[in-house]
């Protein structure tokens, strides 16, 4: 028989016991996100009441989310919103699909009435220190080998962290892949906001490319993803595709951010001859396949040389720039002025490229969305693209375009040879693909990402705050805010311990063929 004086001692387990062991619910809070999976699927009665209750107990000073959460509840009207929009690389000074889609997120929720702040990585002179009347944050970054086009940060100084103390958002905005999105999830955390991270990049098919002489790239690939994500109140993507993807990989939350396009700035309409010999200075006369984006090894448009060896009356226009440039020029070589490297094009000269080809290719394997499809449809261009990404999701197969097996290039050539040939396919392809461009807007996509992302983020940060705040994380609910500090204070030392291991590795190691972006 136990002495009594052990008494205490078991006491103390067992209570020990049933903190850590209480309903599944407890266990479940450990894995982010999981409980609140079905807040949108069950609601509960006086929900509104249960989260104004959680939100009003976050700690003062952090966020404005107390005020009004229950009128931001489905079927209640939504009122303007304080947003901390924290985004690597910066889309002021970055030429992409990406950066567009955030320049004309902060241009409507500007007319919705929101308050935005940005803090975005830029080295160069030209960084603006405010959008839209939205001020900018500017940080200090690096040049990652890999990347060295792009300014990079994981907020060392926590210059960021500051803006957002400062700032009180009631949702925290951050893109991801990268450094700045580890730095942003720590921020969200020490601070109790609301994590939105959207994903631009697929890593899986950037690691088998880039890193394919590590062992389990793509698997390394999918668990940083999942640990970086696994924080996120929601997760934003750019397509079905991705986000069936995501799901198989069991990332939870996942959502798809709508895409949108200005259909009066990209139209048939600006369609001019003085603009083809801009494309192809030395053959305008002749049939203008064109590419405008990012010139990297991942967009595969050495493809492009199967069409133009069976199509000798086709000329490859490609508009943008990038890493891969030289090494492009000297592979397209044999084909002299065929192939003309037109640069960057902005505003209306893009406007007018677009309209002035006469069919789009687009053989890469590893875009998310393809933001310049859509533009390249509202154009009234035909589409051969790869079947494969966020592609699908915008384009269907002999309906609005044409779609091929990745890397396959002599069915690329025969797709292009079959719309080239058929003057009625290119007739219902451009009318279909103008159609479907027409039925997407910015306003609208916008719209959406506030009214419905965000608002669910900002609830189901709210549910988990309840759970903890009424013991359903069991005794770890009362060491949370102090727990998050040093798992914060850790993670910055760790990353930037691991980032300078890496970055010696990168520089000094020769990596064939990775130093293209």
């Amino acid at each position: 028989m136990r002495r009594l004086s052990d008494a205490p001692r078991l006491l103390l387990l067992l209570a020990l016991a049933r903190a850590f062991h209480r309903p599944l619910r407890s266990r479940n809070w450990l894995r982010p996100g999981a409980q609140a999976d079905s807040i949108d699927k069950k609601p509960r009665r006086n929900v509104a009441k249960a989260a104004q209750r959680a939100a009003s107990t976050i700690r003062g000073g952090v966020g404005d989310v107390a005020k009004g959460v229950a009128n931001r509840l489905p079927g209640r009207r939504k009122g303007p919103l304080r947003i901390a929009l924290l985004v690597e690389p910066t889309p002021f000074t970055h030429v992409s699909g990406y950066a567009n889609r955030f320049k004309e997120q902060l241009k409507y929720l500007k007319e919705f009435g929101d308050e935005v702040a940005v803090a975005t990585p830029d080295d160069k002179p030209e960084a603006p220190d405010e959008f839209m009347g939205y001020p900018i944050t500017t940080l200090e970054g690096f040049r990652f080998p890999l990347y060295a086009h792009l300014c990079l940060t994981g907020d060392f100084k926590g210059e960021a962290r500051r803006m957002v103390e400062k700032f009180k958002p009631d949702v925290i905005h951050a893109s991801s892949p990268g450094f700045f999105a580890l730095a942003a999830t720590g921020i969200a955390k020490a601070l109790d906001v609301p994590l939105v991270l959207s994903y631009h990049t697929h890593l899986p098919v950037y690691a088998e490319r880039y890193a394919s002489w590590l062992p389990f790239s793509r698997s390394s690939a999918w668990l940083a993803i999942k640990a970086a994500h696994a924080f996120a109140d929601v997760t934003l993507v750019t397509s079905p595709q991705i986000m069936d993807e995501f799901k198989q990989h069991h990332i939870r939350n996942v959502k798809v951010w709508q895409k949108g396009i200005d259909v009066d700035i990209f139209n048939p309409e600006f369609r001019d001859s003085a603009t083809r010999n801009v494309l192809a200075p030395k053959n305008p006369s002749k049939t203008i396949l064109l590419y405008v984006g990012r010139i990297s090894v991942e967009k595969r448009l050495e493809d492009v040389a199967e069409v133009l060896r069976a199509r000798p009356e086709t000329v490859f226009s490609i508009v943008g720039g990038g890493p891969h440039e030289a090494e492009l020029r000297k592979f397209f070589a044999e084909f002299g002025d065929r192939v003309h490297f037109v640069g960057v094009l902005r505003g209306e000269a893009l406007s007018k490229a677009y309209a002035s080809a006469d069919m789009f290719v687009m053989p890469s394997d590893s875009e998310t969305l393809g933001f310049v499809v859509i533009e390249a449809m509202a154009s009234g261009l035909p589409i051969v693209a790869a079947d494969a990404g966020g592609i699908p999701s915008i384009v269907d197969h002999e309906s609005n375009g044409i779609l091929v097996k990745p890397g396959d290039t002599k069915a690329f050539a025969a797709a292009c040879g079959r719309v080239l040939d058929d003057a009625s396919m290119r007739e219902r392809l451009t009318t279909r693909g103008r159609s479907d461009a027409e039925g997407w807007s910015w306003r609208a996509a916008t719209k959406n990402l506030r009214e419905e992302h965000y608002y669910s983020a900002i609830r189901r940060h709210a549910a988990l705050k309840r759970e903890r705040d009424n013991g359903g994380a069991g005794i770890l609910s009362y060491i949370w805010p102090r727990r998050m500090r040093l798992w914060t204070g850790q993670l910055r030392r760790y990353f930037s311990f691991v980032f300078l291991k890496f970055y010696a590795l990168a520089a000094w190691v020769p990596l064939r063929g990775m130093s293209a972006g």
